[in-house]
């Protein structure tokens, strides 16, 4: 499933700057905790939220917000 990674606002909660995406099985909740290896280096992440998406052609799509640590 297409997964992509936003940076939460820290006040608002609201999508943020795009870090990355993949194609994963895991099933992500809120409160996991990861590093992302991006461009600019690593980031460690908390998930804040968790939206996923299906789609009229029957895809899966999920959005995760991860609050920076």
């Amino acid at each position: 499933m297409k997964t992509a990674f936003y940076e939460a606002d820290p006040f608002g909660g609201s999508k943020g700057k795009h870090y990355l995406t993949i194609d994963s099985d895991y099933r992500w909740e809120k409160g996991d905790e990861v590093w992302l290896e991006t461009a600019e280096g690593k980031v460690f992440v908390r998930i804040t939220w968790v939206h996923v998406t299906v789609h009229e052609n029957g895809e899966v799509s999920r959005e995760l917000l991860g609050l920076k640590l």
